[in-house]
C-alpha cells in the first residue's frame, strides 16, 4: 500500500474495518498536519496572547467583519496535503480528514462553497472547496464566479484590490451561511463573497477555511 500524500509504501493492519477504508494515509501523514487552536478571533492565524491580527485589522478598517474558523497551518506540510488534493486530483484525501471537518458541523446550517469560474472548473474537474463543505453538512450552490486571473502570481495588496468576481444565484430560505475554502491567505476571496450575500440579504455569515496561511513562512504560490 503507497500512501496518498508521501507515496511511500506502508503496511496496513487488516481488520473489518479496513474492507471500507478509502482514506489510505500513513502514520506519519495522518499526523504531520498543525492545528490551530490559538490565535487570532477572526482568522486563526497564530498571533501572542490571540489578539486580531493585522490582515483582521486592515478587513475591519474597511467596514468588513467576519469570522473565520481555521483548522490547519498552511506550513510545508499543509502545502504537501494540499497540492496533491487540489493539483494532484487525489480527491480522496478529503476523506482523511472527514472527522476534523464534521467537528465543526452547527445546526441550522447552510454550507457554502466558494465557487470556481466555468473555466477553472473544466481545467480541474472538481471543486476543491465543494467537496470539503460536503464533508462538514449541508450544502448548497448559492455563488457564481466570473473568470478572473489567477491570484497565485498576485502579491498581498493586489489580492486586496483585485475586482470583486462573486454573485449570488439565490438565497437560502433560511439559516445561517457558513462559507467554505481550502486556503486562507489574505482573506480576499471570502471578505468579497460574504460581501456579495449581504448586499444580497444574507444577514448571518461566516466561514471555515481548511488551512490559514503564516504570514512568516515562505510558502510556494497556492
Amino acid at each position: 500500500m503507497n500512501c496518498l500524500v508521501c507515496r511511500k509504501p506502508f503496511t496496513v493492519p487488516w481488520s473489518p474495518a479496513t474492507l471500507l477504508k478509502r482514506d489510505w494515509a500513513c502514520p506519519d501523514c495522518e499526523k504531520m498536519l498543525t492545528p490551530l487552536v490559538a490565535g487570532c478571533p477572526r482568522c486563526g492565524h497564530p498571533t501572542e496572547d490571540g489578539a486580531t491580527c493585522g490582515d483582521c485589522v486592515r478587513w475591519l478598517a474597511l467596514d468588513l467583519d467576519l469570522t473565520v474558523r481555521s483548522l490547519y497551518a498552511y506550513d510545508e506540510a499543509g502545502a504537501n496535503w494540499l497540492h496533491r488534493y487540489k493539483f494532484g486530483g487525489d480527491v480522496v484525501l478529503a476523506h482523511q480528514l472527514r472527522d476534523v471537518l464534521r467537528a465543526v458541523r452547527e445546526p441550522g446550517v447552510v454550507y457554502v462553497p466558494i465557487p470556481l469560474s466555468e473555466e477553472r472548473l473544466r481545467t480541474r474537474r472538481f471543486n476543491q472547496a465543494e467537496l470539503l463543505a460536503r464533508m462538514i453538512g449541508p450544502t448548497e450552490q448559492v455563488l457564481v464566479k466570473s473568470e478572473v486571473s489567477s491570484q497565485r502570481e498576485l502579491g498581498k495588496e493586489e489580492r486586496r484590490h483585485r475586482t470583486n468576481p462573486f454573485a449570488v444565484q439565490q438565497l437560502p430560505r433560511r439559516g445561517k451561511i457558513v462559507l467554505v475554502d481550502d486556503v486562507y491567505t489574505t482573506g480576499t476571496t471570502l471578505h468579497q463573497a460574504a460581501l456579495t450575500l449581504r448586499r444580497a440579504g444574507a444577514e448571518q455569515v461566516s466561514a471555515v477555511c481548511l488551512f490559514r496561511t503564516l504570514n512568516k513562512s515562505k510558502m510556494r504560490p497556492i
